[in-house]
């Protein structure tokens, strides 16, 4: 499962910038960025490949950046953990291919600060369609939707952008229905908050950067609670 998530984030990564080019070039072969040397299958290998390389390509010494092995190795982190967390079911097969494409975003959104529309909409069926097959309360999914993508909407409204981004919302809401509940909606608007703060603060300081693209700690913290539901239930049930 690790194998298959480092795949499917090297993936995630050449979709990002395929997707970003003007037109779009999905299913092109992988070119380097700067001298457009078509890369050989020995140098796709993920994390493999980039460690060889030392991040560089082959042909231009041109660096690679460290955003594409932190994507191989954070994807393939989460498939292994989703298969010990769910188990092998359709719920695996549900979460895993909405986690590429939450990859797709994270990274697009990390690398130029927008979210492509269309990848947030395709989110949105595959959110119902697990909470359908999980048996998720119709109530209780309105109100996760409503707490966290109506508060986006609403800063996104009154800041006009300044303080979120247009498709922060619109990320939130197959965020929301993944979610379930309007208690897991509050524990992700902490998460995010938290994630970005903890970023945001050094990033202030040392770069000078007050612009924080905040899709990539939404995605971040629906991980997390996917991955630790039980034990964030059962803490609070204590509590």
């Amino acid at each position: 499962m690790f194998i298959f998530g480092a795949v499917f984030g090297s993936f995630a990564c050449c979709q990002a910038w395929r997707i970003h080019e003007k037109p779009a070039k999905l299913g092109n072969r992988s070119i380097c960025m700067k001298c457009k040397k078509r890369l050989a299958w020995y140098d796709n290998i993920p994390i493999i490949s980039w460690l060889i390389l030392r991040g560089k390509c082959r042909k231009c010494k041109a660096k690679i950046g460290v955003a594409e092995i932190l994507a191989e190795v954070g994807l393939g982190l989460v498939f292994l953990a989703l298969s010990i967390q769910v188990g092998f079911n359709f719920n695996l097969l549900i979460l895993g291919l909405s986690f590429v494409i939450f990859w797709i975003l994270l990274i697009f959104d990390a690398k130029w600060g927008e979210l492509p529309v269309f990848l947030m909409i395709l989110e949105i069926p595959l959110a119902i369609l697990y909470q359908v097959m999980n048996g998720g309360d119709v109530l209780q999914i309105l109100m996760s939707v409503g707490i966290l993508a109506g508060i986006y909407y609403l800063l996104f409204l009154v800041s006009k952008e300044k303080w979120v981004g247009g498709g922060d919302w619109i990320l939130c809401i197959s965020i929301a229905i993944f979610l379930g509940t309007p208690f897991l909606a509050v524990i992700e608007l902490f998460l995010a908050n938290m994630l970005a703060s903890v970023y945001a603060i050094p990033a202030a300081i040392i770069k000078k950067d007050r612009h924080i693209p905040f899709g990539p700690f939404l995605i971040l913290g629906l991980v997390m609670i996917i991955l630790m539901k039980d034990f964030i239930l059962r803490f609070f049930y204590f509590i």
